[in-house]
């Protein structure tokens, strides 16, 4: 039997997999999923945001971002409003239901990132986050090779 650290790949997956199993239950109380709270952080994060540019920073589908930002604006998370130059085009904004859980979102993610580096060192934390955030950078900036 193979060991599950002797692919790259295997470990990413199950960093992705247990980081969203802890984000869906600790959001549970919110009756907010994972998808969701990431969608909730990145608006926050920018305060507003069309939803192409949503899609391009989380580099999901388009269909996935379009139903979470409807079933957040329908639940009182987000709002959308036209965008001034560009009148096709919506403004997606956090509401203060949004900024209310917030803080309390951030400090989920944070939980499951320690959760994940609790066998590092404060040093190799922050540079496994560093190197994550090059690799993602990186991911992004490649595209799909389309």
């Amino acid at each position: 039997m193979t060991d599950i650290t002797d692919s790259t790949f295997k470990s990413i997956s199950i960093l992705y997999r247990k980081s969203h199993i802890w984000l869906n239950n600790g959001c549970a109380q919110f009756d907010l999923t994972a998808a969701q709270a990431v969608v909730i952080l990145i608006v926050c994060d920018f305060q507003a945001l069309t939803q192409d540019e949503i899609t391009k920073r989380l580099s999901l589908d388009k269909s996935v971002i379009a139903k979470t930002v409807t079933k957040l604006e329908e639940r009182e998370f987000l709002v959308r409003t036209t965008n001034a130059k560009d009148k096709r085009t919506y403004d997606i904004r956090p509401t203060q239901k949004a900024w209310e859980v917030y803080p309390f979102l951030k400090e989920q993610v944070e939980i499951s990132f320690r959760r994940m580096t609790e066998q590092m060192t404060d040093s190799e934390r922050e540079e496994f986050k560093r190197l994550l955030m090059k690799a993602a950078k990186a991911a992004i900036d490649i595209g799909d090779g389309e």
